[in-house]
């Protein structure tokens, strides 16, 4: 066989390797353990999220829901929603259609069960 051939072949191989494996992805964690940049439904889920908070008085919890990640995730424009906050505990909705969440100072985050739906919008619930 011809060299170009070989390195097709492995490359097909490679390929199917991978497509045909059937690992399963890894689904995204219910916790952010550290200060970071997660990426939303690949490190973690949408969801309503609970940290405890900074204990140092000095230095509050930054949060950030972003909808571009790129730098050093300081850049106002790509922030869909923040709070600088020194109260505990934090809680913070993300949505699907964020990219990314952006943690400092806020302890490890967990996320909380999704609460039923209350009907609160004024409907009322229907027997099935």
């Amino acid at each position: 066989m011809r060299a170009g051939t070989l390195v097709i072949a492995g490359a097909i191989a490679s390929v199917t390797t991978l497509l045909g494996g059937g690992t399963a992805a890894a689904a995204p964690a219910p916790v952010m353990p550290r200060d970071g940049v997660y990426i939303v439904g690949v490190d973690i889920a949408p969801g309503l999220w609970e940290a405890p908070g900074t204990p140092d008085q000095a230095h509050g919890c930054d949060w950030r829901r972003l909808w571009k990640v790129e730098g050093d995730n300081t850049d106002m424009r790509y922030v869909r929603a923040n709070n600088y906050t020194r109260e505990t505990p934090v809680r913070v909705l993300i949505e699907a259609h964020d990219v990314a969440f952006r943690t400092v100072n806020c302890g490890p985050w967990r996320q909380l069960p999704t609460p039923p739906n209350s009907g609160s919008a004024g409907a009322l619930p229907t027997r099935g």
